[in-house]
């Protein structure tokens, strides 16, 4: 018998001495708790989550471990502004510091059956500034932001953690330097992360302050294949900052027929997979370090910044700056519309560029930027392989202007060299029936990529007029889809191997489909309604041309006039 109690008492010891072993606990935060309650039920909750500056008591001594739940409940807020708001998270932000393990992460987010009010929306993390008026910018912030609001892990150390269905707003910032901060800082370093269904909207700041505030940030260093996710991300600018042209309150609207716009969507060295998101209304989308998978994305409504001088940034839906050796980088299944940029996508491919069931319309070059037009900017990172190689097969190219270039040296970017393979794909615009007239090669002075590349056409391009199109039923109100069995696209495309699918993404995508997302974005109060993804339609033994996949029936129109939902 006493061979057993003695392991009993040994670990009892060891418990005590180390003041606890963290496990796999469920807290329940709200802004009626109290942090000397126990925090493991619905019933005694605590006031404040771990890693809060003000997290006192029970709270404080708490240490979750791998599995743990850190649940929040719906429709409250949390305050980062306003030190006499309660609960107020306190000065420095929140900082998580807990990992969790592989088939073990700590989940930190929500329970959709527990909220306060008629029905649930998502907890709400404020900075409790007044959100935009929509009439120029305001004299000075109430409660100026000067750092990130929260950051998952301090120095990059964080593993196995999903942060979920929050909703930032209310930040405004003064600061004219680099490191206003950001909504969510995830720092270089953390992996195996996922960050998910966030909604970032209401953001203001002074008329002069830096345009360089993101919603979600990541810097510093660590491995490129980091294997972070963001998915069911909402970034909508519509209640923030944003001018029509002529206004007077963009710097550059004298060159802005666009009007202009403020704040970024993601900026930092970690943006390894990003998908099942939508992005509008912002100066800038995306600037990362490493770019692997993009796909499923909604993107508009991107325009030029309100800024000038060393204050302004130029626009892009994704500026790539590099990512791991011998990675190849996957996008596909995304909608980029409605957008004024100088380069809308530039990619910095380390060995493969799988670019597929994309539909791209009314994407306008930007005047502000040196960097010459070119919508898609093929470009070798600086740690690619000697030849590179990309495929752009069944795409939809709603743009007369919408070039893909064969791009120059860039630093830290190099000029592109190797082969582009084109096949399936439906141009649509004034660029002519000719391949040659939908790239371009720039050599910037040197000879680059026109002394290194190979161009090969596969065949079963579609080219035709805006008008011949749109008679056809393909036109902007449908994202350009086919509407009947009868429409040239149809059956009219190369079939492929299914030892191609698997190539081209690791979900087989170019065979079997888009993801519409509908399951990320639905009923979560914050979300874009009815995400206009592209159809969910196998290919077959018959493909089409064009990022399509006609179904046999017509596929309904998307919505128009889309909004975030405030709740």
């Amino acid at each position: 018998m006493n061979r057993f109690v003695r392991p009993s008492l040994l670990t009892l010891t060891v418990c005590i001495a180390l003041g606890g072993i963290a496990s796999a606990t469920n807290y329940y935060i709200a802004a009626n708790g109290n942090d000397a309650n126990a925090g493991t039920s619905k019933t005694s909750p605590w006031l404040h989550a771990p890693g809060m500056p003000n997290c006192k008591s029970a709270c404080a001594s708490a240490s979750p471990g791998a599995g743990s739940q850190i649940i929040f409940r719906g429709g409250d807020t949390w305050h980062f502004g306003n030190s006499s708001a309660s609960p107020y998270v306190g000065s420095g932000g929140w900082v998580w510091p807990y990992s969790g393990s592989n088939g073990n992460p700590i989940y930190i987010g929500i329970d959709q059956t527990w909220f306060t009010g008629s029905s649930w929306v998502r907890p709400v993390l404020s900075g409790d500034n007044p959100l935009w008026s929509g009439s120029g910018f305001p004299a000075s912030c109430a409660f100026p932001e000067t750092g990130s609001q929260v950051s998952l892990s301090n120095g990059g150390n964080l593993t196995y953690v999903t942060f979920d269905n929050f909703e930032f707003s209310g930040f405004c910032w003064t600061g004219q330097s680099n490191n206003n901060g950001a909504m969510l800082n995830v720092p270089g370093g953390d992996t195996n992360l996922i960050v998910s269904n966030e909604y970032c909207h209401g953001w203001t700041m002074t008329s002069g302050a830096s345009d360089n505030f993101p919603c979600f940030q990541s810097f510093g260093s660590g491995t490129a294949a980091d294997l972070n996710q963001y998915v069911g991300i909402v970034v909508d600018g519509s209640d923030s900052p944003h001018f029509p042209a002529g206004s007077g309150n963009c710097q550059w609207f004298s060159k802005d027929p666009a009007g202009c716009a403020s704040g970024q969507a993601m900026n930092g060295s970690h943006f390894y997979d990003v998908h099942e998101s939508v992005f509008r209304y912002v100066s800038n989308i995306m600037v990362t370090g490493n770019c692997h998978t993009i796909h499923d994305n909604l993107f508009e409504y991107l325009y030029d910044t309100f800024a000038s001088g060393s204050l302004q940034q130029h626009p892009n839906v994704m500026n790539c700056l590099g990512g791991a050796s011998g990675d190849p980088l996957y996008w596909y299944n995304n909608i980029m519309r409605n957008t004024f940029s100088t380069e809308n996508v530039y990619f910095a491919i380390r060995t493969n560029l799988y670019f597929f069931n994309n539909v791209m319309y009314n994407n306008m070059n930007s005047t502000v930027g040196s960097v010459p037009g070119g919508c898609i900017r093929l470009n070798a990172s600086s740690n690619a392989a000697p030849s590179q190689a990309a495929s752009i097969y069944n795409n939809t190219f709603g743009d007369a202007t919408c070039l893909i270039q064969l791009a120059p040296n860039n630093s830290p970017l190099n000029y592109f060299s190797g082969s582009v393979t084109w096949e399936n794909n439906h141009f649509i615009g004034g660029q002519g029936s000719a391949l040659s007239n939908w790239y371009e090669i720039d050599t910037n002075g040197n000879n680059g990529c026109q002394a290194t590349c190979t161009i090969t056409d596969n065949g079963n391009e579609l080219y035709e007029t805006e008008a011949a199109a749109n008679a056809q039923g393909y036109t902007p109100a449908n994202n350009y889809a086919p509407t009947q069995s009868s429409n040239p696209t149809v059956g009219a495309g190369a079939t492929n191997s299914p030892s191609v699918c698997s190539k081209f993404s690791p979900d087989s995508d170019l065979c079997s489909g888009t993801s519409d997302g509908s399951s990320e974005q639905s009923g979560e109060g914050g979300e874009i309604a009815d995400y206009p993804a592209i159809s969910l339609v196998q290919r077959g033994s018959s493909w089409d041309i064009g990022a399509y996949q006609f179904s046999g029936a017509t596929p309904p129109n998307p919505p128009t006039g889309l909004t975030a939902i405030v709740q």
